[in-house]
């Protein structure tokens, strides 16, 4: 194993997790689409959001894994010397190996700084041994809970950046055409999925350097993409980590697709979540029904969801199980495009991407900009694709 990956033993760890240097000027891609559709079509609608930045490019995609039985980590290593090392942690964690496999081609680690990337198929320990170690009875939950906790205490040796029984997440620190060809996409192009989630750039924090910035974010079945950053990514952290809350990669990013996440799993519909995130002007308040200004004021008297608010440029995708949810900030300071049919949704961070997408996939298209501050919401199973109304409730 030493003598294949022996062209990325020397990656530092200011490179792979520590990075503290500014990041290149520019703003980040993101392209989204559910339904029924061609990988081929939204990978190569994408590339025209390149020129936003050079470096950090990734794809989520939903349902690649649906036919298997057990959990899918796709891990990166800092250096080969630290792979039985670290496997032996998940092990001591309740976790059992089924198998890996490498994710990259052997010639990849001599065209590329690259670290070792590998594929495990992984099973949750049982009901009982969950309920010992952690006090979890969710098999999905226990996961995340171990994942974060990994990552935390071993960021300068390794990250798991896809952990979910469905989904797989691809990312390099390098362009999109380089992500495609390192994890050999094109072989993918003929499966079927229930959505897809693309990033380009690194993230506009700084993070903890070149390969844990990178987007999509992914933890256990959540995945986001998001361009722009927080001036309140301080109180978005207090509020996640006073609802014990794991943050782990470092950047205001990862905030959104929790909090989105936890909003929807506690039950809120969209109307509220946008309520939380994107904080409503006094004299829109004023104009509400009194129902809905009563309704409002008892959500903003919660210390926790007050500290929620997303301020600071944004559009944002979040991935939650069968619900694809997206929102630009109260000021409107990002772009945001939506277009959809009876076939697909599709999500972008500017409009020519959408359209894009759309033209290659042979699809008529509404298409229309959100308002600002507005969040849109669809759910996706088996290639079919709605829209979710403002009632809309995760538990309903």
């Amino acid at each position: 194993m030493t003598d294949q990956y022996s062209t990325s033993m020397n990656l530092s760890v200011n490179d792979f997790s520590g990075g503290e240097l500014g990041l290149p000027k520019g703003a980040c891609g993101l392209l989204a689409v559910a339904g029924d559709f061609k990988l081929s079509a939204v990978l190569k609608a994408a590339r025209c959001m390149q020129y936003r930045g050079r470096s950090g490019a990734g794809v989520t995609l939903k349902s690649i894994y649906k036919d298997t039985n057990f959990f899918n980590f796709h891990i990166m290593f800092r250096s080969s010397d630290k792979i039985a090392e670290l496997e032996q942690v998940l092990t001591t964690m309740g976790l059992r190996i089924l198998e890996k496999k490498d994710m990259v081609q052997r010639k990849y680690y001599y065209e590329y700084d690259l670290p070792v990337i590998m594929h495990y198929s992984i099973i949750p320990p049982s009901p009982e041994e969950m309920m010992f170690r952690e006090k979890i009875k969710d098999e999905s939950l226990y996961i995340k809970t171990v994942v974060a906790r990994f990552n935390k205490q071993f960021m300068d040796d390794a990250r798991i950046f896809s952990s979910s029984r469905y989904n797989g997440t691809f990312l390099t620190a390098f362009e999109l055409a380089d992500t495609i060809a390192i994890y050999d996409m094109p072989q993918y192009e003929d499966r079927f999925y229930d959505a897809c989630l693309i990033h380009l750039r690194w993230p506009t924090s700084q993070g903890r350097g070149l390969w844990w910035g990178p987007q999509p974010i992914s933890l256990g079945e959540v995945a986001g993409v998001h361009n722009g950053h927080l001036s309140s990514d301080m109180a978005n952290a207090r509020a996640l980590e006073q609802l014990e809350i794991m943050l782990t990669v470092g950047t205001d990013s990862e905030a959104i697709f929790l909090a989105v996440e936890y909003l929807l799993r506690s039950g809120y519909s969209l109307e509220e979540i946008e309520w939380i995130i994107c904080r409503k002007f006094p004299q829109e308040v004023r104009l509400m029904a009194q129902e809905k200004q009563e309704q409002y004021a008892k959500l903003m008297s919660d210390p926790l969801l007050f500290r929620m608010k997303m301020s600071g440029p944004a559009t944002a995708i979040t991935l939650v199980d069968d619900v694809l949810v997206g929102f630009t900030d109260r000021d409107h300071l990002r772009s945001f495009s939506v277009g959809v049919n009876d076939k697909i949704a599709l999500l972008g961070s500017e409009q020519r991407a959408v359209i894009s997408a759309a033209y290659f996939m042979h699809e008529e298209l509404k298409m229309f900009d959100p308002e600002a501050g507005r969040i849109v919401g669809f759910t996706v199973k088996n290639k079919a694709v709605s829209k979710l109304d403002y009632g809309w409730k995760k538990n309903d």
